[in-house]
């Protein structure tokens, strides 16, 4: 696989992530909240981000609705990452995460976002094509506005391949299933075993199950699959030999982001020529990274580089050179 030295992280569907923590969580009754924290958010500007705080520089693009896109643009803009959005009119969402602290457990309310009109479309996608290069990663991850399907990220996976650019997908599994089902075929498709399920329809508990599931979108013609499976570690198809990857126990302090941590820093390691064991070594400790930190995608780059020495990747089979 050739490897890629700009990164471009998509986000069509930005949020204010709003983090309540509570020390114990009950249905149904009144609950007292210990702390709120907003920050910006949408997978794409998480990655961005995590990016940005492990050394490099992406330049993140898709769409900021209103006056809330703006802030999100100008923040980003302060932690000197480059920053192309396409402005929406509308409301930027809110998503709320509901922590709770003595289950270590998260529930997220999504709200769904402004309405793209067809114009918006396809302005966002010709700003995209325009910077697409046969030196870059084009990082879609995230929910969609409606009304779109996954009909826009499948445009654009194939924009990137008509350019000679890669692409990473993380979005929930109707929406791989959509991409696929419309023939773009991504580079890597990374998603989390709920996800997987979505994708493949038929259960994910186990890991001979989530390797058998992987292995179907794998033989589709994507060349690399990634599935997290939280505290269970992750498991990764990729073009060369299939993986298992299990990281360090930590005390969690915040699961939100844990999956776009882990993307920014596996995609970081392949643009750095690293090799699919050492992306995915530095991917898992980053996810580790994101669980130290309160809020939503936030790592530091010594705990990375810290807990990167504690993740263990285990080769589970060799594939035969192609030809």
């Amino acid at each position: 696989m050739r490897l890629s030295s700009v990164i471009i992280t998509v986000t069509l569907n930005p949020a204010i992530d709003e983090t309540v923590e509570l020390d114990h969580f009950v249905e149904g009754d009144t609950n007292r909240v210990a702390s709120i924290r907003r920050d910006i958010g949408g997978k794409g500007i998480n990655v961005a981000r995590v990016l940005k705080e492990l050394g490099y520089e992406p330049l993140a693009m898709g769409f900021a609705p209103g006056d809330l896109g703006r802030m999100i643009e100008d923040t980003l803009r302060d932690e000197n990452i480059g920053v192309d959005f396409t402005f929406l009119d509308g409301v930027t969402r809110t998503n709320i995460t509901i922590l709770d602290r003595s289950k270590h457990r998260h529930t997220v309310l999504s709200a769904a976002g402004p309405y793209a009109h067809p114009d918006d479309i396809e302005k966002m996608i010709a700003n995209i094509r325009r910077r697409l290069r046969p030196d870059t990663w084009l990082v879609l991850a995230g929910s969609l506005p409606p009304p779109c399907t996954g009909d826009v990220y499948a445009r654009l996976v194939k924009e990137a391949e008509r350019a000679g650019a890669l692409t990473a997908l993380d979005a929930d599994g109707l929406v791989v299933r959509q991409v696929l089902e419309y023939g773009a075929r991504p580079t890597v498709i990374k998603v989390n075993h709920h996800e997987l399920q979505r994708v493949h329809g038929d259960p994910t508990d186990t890991e001979d199950e989530v390797f058998e599931a992987a292995e179907t979108i794998h033989h589709l013609g994507v060349a690399a699959v990634v599935v997290t499976r939280g505290t269970l570690g992750s498991v990764a198809l990729t073009p060369d030999a299939d993986y298992r990857i299990s990281a360090p126990d930590v005390e969690v302090v915040s699961a939100v982001g844990a999956g776009d941590a882990f993307l920014a820093a596996m995609l970081l390691g392949l643009r750095r020529d690293e090799g699919w064991e050492r992306a995915l070594r530095r991917g898992a400790a980053a996810s580790v990274a994101c669980c130290l930190m309160p809020g939503s995608a936030e790592c530091r780059a010594q705990d990375v580089q810290r807990l990167a020495d504690e993740v263990v990747v285990k080769l589970v089979a060799r594939h035969a050179p192609v030809g």
